[in-house]
Formats: structure tokens, sequence, C-alpha cells
């Protein structure tokens, strides 16, 4: 009789054509994935997979019994669901990734009310710096902006309204813009690799769009507090959410000013993403909850064309 965990083994480095990358991805030693390997081969009673110049690939047999496999797990995952279904119990281990600027404030707070009220889901939380890519394992995320093609279903929940903001000292060294031309003159300090690319401001009140072109950033960061700390300390403009200068202002006044008031960043996506197909009963309790705590300004942001 094979074993599950075998298959599922099996199945992911045809998929990946790495044993490195797929024991990364299951969470286990090389040796414990290579052992697996061995013993399935074992019990089929012929070579799976071979190895050509840096990669495995799957022998004719490896093609054939692959097919079956994911048959198997397939079954497998749907009869669990559906055992699942049959009780109002919600219990299990998720693992869910999210970038950084979620992980303070908002959704933390949103997850552990959660795991206060779903008792017996044990929650692994896990930060995410680069889009989900096919093949990395994700399996439910929370993304600030658009996804790519990543295998996964992806939901925008929401918008984020951003600003420039600086602190007031650095203004009074510097000058304060009085138009989006003058920001190239000026350090940035960079979050999610907003300034490697052009940036659009828009001006709705006289109807005015500027972009400006990428500039050199000063000091970059994949954490939104390690940016916000760079600019209150004095280093140069940057791009954050509305409702993130404003929570930092609250707890430190007169730390951050906001540049160029009745100029806008293009609003930042907030995206849930899933997994096609049935979800597991306490996958979809988790996305059901996040969709009703996210805050209503984030829902009431107006699209930019």
């Amino acid at each position: 009789m094979h074993q599950l965990s075998e298959l599922a083994a099996f199945v992911a480095v045809v998929d990946s054509a790495s044993l490195t990358a797929t024991a990364r991805r299951m969470s286990l030693s090389k040796s414990t994935l290579s052992r697996r390997l061995a013993r399935l081969e074992a019990r089929v009673g012929q070579p799976l997979l071979r190895r050509r110049s840096n990669r495995l690939e799957p022998t004719d047999a490896g093609w054939v019994f692959a097919g079956y496999c994911r048959d198997m797990l397939d079954i497998d995952r749907e009869s669990r669901y559906a055992l699942e279904q049959l009780s109002e119990r919600v219990a299990g281990k998720l693992t869910v990734h999210a970038h950084p600027l979620f992980m303070r404030g908002w959704f933390m707070h949103n997850v552990e009310a959660f795991l206060q009220r779903f008792g017996e889901i044990e929650l692994n939380l896990l930060t995410l710096t680069q889009p989900p890519g096919n093949g990395s394992g994700v399996s439910l995320c929370l993304w600030p902006g658009e996804l790519p093609d990543c295998g996964l279903r992806s939901e925008v929940v929401g918008q984020l309204s951003r600003g420039i903001y600086a602190h007031p000292d650095y203004l009074a060294a510097h000058g304060a813009p009085s138009h989006p031309r003058e920001l190239a003159e000026h350090c940035w300090v960079d979050m999610l690799g907003d300034r490697r690319t052009p940036l659009e401001l828009r001006n709705d009140g006289q109807g005015t769009v500027y972009r400006l072109a990428p500039v050199r950033a000063r000091v970059r960061t994949d954490q939104l507090v390690l940016q916000a700390d760079a600019i209150a300390r004095g280093q140069g403009l940057g791009i954050m959410p509305d409702w993130a200068a404003a929570k930092r202002s609250q707890a430190h006044p007169g730390t951050l000013s906001r540049c160029l008031p009745d100029w806008s960043v293009t609003p930042l996506p907030v995206t849930l993403a899933y997994p096609y197909g049935r979800l597991p009963r306490r996958t979809v309790c988790l996305l059901d909850y996040l969709r009703e705590a996210i805050p209503q300004a984030w829902r009431s942001q107006p699209a930019v064309a």
C-alpha cells in the first residue's frame, strides 16, 4: 500500500524538477525526501526518476505513475473535505503568508480574534516579501498590490490610499515640494519597490496626472515600520499608506508630515490569494473572517483608472 506522504513527495519533485526546492517547499531535509522517494520506487519495483544535467526528470514509468499519484492525492483531499463538511467543528492547521506591511496592526489583531473564536485552529503565520510564484508552496496569502499568475485565485478585497510623507525637520532643511516635478530633487526611503517604477500622482481637483520617473532611493526596506522610522529620522521622502501614517502619527505626533496633500499616489490593491477548487472548512472560515474585517475605508477607496 502506497503512503500518501511518498506520493506527495514524488509529485512535488516531478513539478519542481529539483530535490532541493521540493525539500524546502515541504519543510523536509533532503535526506528524508530521498528516503521517501527510494521507498516508493522500491514498492513500485522500478525507477521513477532520473537525473539529467542538474534536473530530476521522470522516467517513462514515472510519467505514467505521476498521473495516478495525482488522482490518489485528489481523492484523499476530496474525502477529507467531504468528512469536514459533516462536522460543525472548525479545526486543524493553517499556514498563512502575509507581506510585512500587514503584519502589525489590523491583520494581527484580526488573526488573534479569529484564533479566539476558533479555539481548535493551529496557525502558522509567515512573512512573504516577494509575490508567490508557481511552486512556491504558498497556499493562502495577503498581498499589497496585484498578483501575477501564480497558480492561486486572486481576490482584491480593498485598496489602500497612499501619500508622500516626510519628517517636518527634513522639509524645513530641504524645502517642502510644491509640485511633483520637485520630487526628483529629494532623497527617498523606498518601500515595496515604489521608486523603481514610474510614480503616478493625481490631482483630482485639477483633473491632472503627473508621472515621475524612477529616482534613486537612499534606503530600501521591505518592512513598513523600518521605512517609517527612517522617514521619521529625516532620511527623506517616502510613500506610505495613509492609514499607516495616521496610526504612527497617533503614537508619535509630529514625526510625519504629508507632502503635496492635493496629490495622491495610485491606490494599492489589497489582495487575498488562495487555491482554486474546494477549500477546507478552516480555510473558508478564515477567508470569510478576513473579508468581513476589511476596514470600511479600504473598501470605499475609488478605483484609479
